[in-house]
């Protein structure tokens, strides 16, 4: 088998991941970005996918939006924590 028939290797890159951190960029940046699209409502999707998934792992589904409040969710003074 000569060199030029010997099939290409295959190369594999990771998907795209708006959530999270660019090892290769300064951390401290990467972490504001972050916080701001949280703060701002970015990458929404993503966040859904997130939450999706995590819940799945953990044998649960989602009971209602999270954008909708639940009259009985308990309202907890940060300070007491």
């Amino acid at each position: 088998m000569t060199k030029e028939e010997r099939p290409k290797p295959v190369v594999y890159s990771p998907p795209d991941d708006p959530l999270g951190i660019d090892t290769d960029k300064d951390f401290n940046a990467e972490a504001r970005r972050i916080a701001r699209d949280a703060i701002e409502g970015g990458h929404k999707e993503a966040v859904e996918a997130e939450i999706a998934a995590a819940l799945c792992r953990w044998g649960m589904t989602p009971k209602r939006s999270t954008d909708d409040p639940d009259p009985s969710d308990e309202i907890v003074d940060p300070k007491k924590i």
